[in-house]
């Protein structure tokens, strides 16, 4: 095959920051890595530079939204003859679902800034060729909405490069909340009450938050840590015993990948998440669901027994791939762009 020029392109409203960004690190910058590997030609660039490039085969423009830069660009890449495929990742494309977005539950968002947004999203999706989404449930959802749309799925993968990093088979016994947002106070309660628990039952247990949790978990032995750049999160990854994603069951989080059980398994580290979103989808030895607090609190105990733990933990890397692999969904790719 003939390699292909292919850009991935952030609306982040940020030139400086963009390739900072999560989304844009699993979605454009992960895929950017199997497909060079593959032998096509990548770039990443944030929309302004399509001002005056459109020296392209494909563009993928992460979370599209209108604007004149990226109306621009558009009609720019148009004459080219340029394919345009939107990539999404999250519940942004249904005005009618705004109340449940994370930000409008933890008061963080007005509501019907939030309903503009997703109008805008959705606007800008439909100008693109084909859509590509990170869970089924994404697609479901916008195929209910947009019957004739082409749509593709390409599941969040483990970080490529992590594949070169050796867990840590010796990091104490510590519970590991992992968080880039300011939007995850709600999911978090779910479980505080259970942490508190364990950590008075397990004297030699340690909860480890990650990023900006206001939520009181007051004890000796929980362990607050700002949000690091990506390029030091593996080692906060790597370091913990168990990993655990608590979300509220809402359409917003239904949508919701499984990103936090495919981080930890690239360091063979379990995974405790709640029945939600494609955590509910994935049946692999080492991610382990709950619902109500009694569910959690045995979960935990399971995956905290050293013998259990080895178990979970063993191979993890090599079975999560069966779910996520991003040199297989590069190959998926390229077959949903070529045809």
């Amino acid at each position: 095959m003939i390699p292909l020029r292919i850009a991935f392109v952030s609306v982040h409203p940020s030139l400086r920051r963009f390739r900072n960004d999560g989304s844009f690190i699993y979605r454009c910058e992960n895929l950017a890595l199997a497909l060079n590997a593959l032998g096509h030609k990548t770039s990443l660039l944030h929309v302004s530079a399509l001002l005056v490039r459109s020296d392209f085969d494909v563009v993928v423009f992460l979370r599209p939204e209108r604007s004149w830069m990226f109306d621009h660009a558009v009609r720019r890449l148009r004459k080219r003859g340029v394919m345009l495929i939107a990539d999404v990742d999250d519940l942004i494309f249904d005005p009618d679902c705004a109340d449940f977005r994370p930000s409008i539950r933890n008061g963080k968002t007005n509501q019907e800034e939030v309903r503009e947004a997703f109008a805008i999203n959705a606007e800008a999706m439909s100008m693109m060729d084909k859509v590509q989404f990170s869970t089924q449930e994404l697609r479901r959802r916008y195929r209910a909405l947009y019957p004739n749309a082409v749509c593709n799925v390409i599941p969040n993968s483990g970080y490529r490069s992590w594949n070169k990093i050796t867990p840590n088979p010796d990091t104490g016994r510590n519970i590991s909340y992992l968080v880039g947002t300011r939007t995850h106070d709600r999911d978090f309660s779910i479980v505080v009450p259970v942490l508190l628990r364990l950590l008075e039952k397990h004297q030699d247990l340690t909860v480890r938050l990650v990023g900006p949790i206001d939520v009181g978990l007051n004890h000796p032995r929980v362990v607050r840590l700002e949000r690091v750049k990506f390029s030091k999160y593996a080692e906060l990854v790597r370091d913990s015993y168990i990993t655990i994603a608590p979300l509220e069951d809402t359409p917003f989080n239904q949508c919701k990948s499984a990103i936090k059980a495919t981080e930890g398994a690239m360091m063979n580290v379990p995974t405790v998440a709640s029945r939600v979103g494609e955590y509910n989808n994935i049946d692999v030895l080492g991610l382990l669901k709950a619902g109500t607090p009694e569910e959690w609190e045995t979960q935990l105990e399971f995956a905290l027994d050293a013998e259990n733990h080895r178990q979970l933990s063993d191979g993890l890397r090599e079975r999560m791939r069966a779910y996520g692999d991003i040199d297989r969904h590069a190959v998926q790719f390229i077959d949903f762009v070529t045809h």
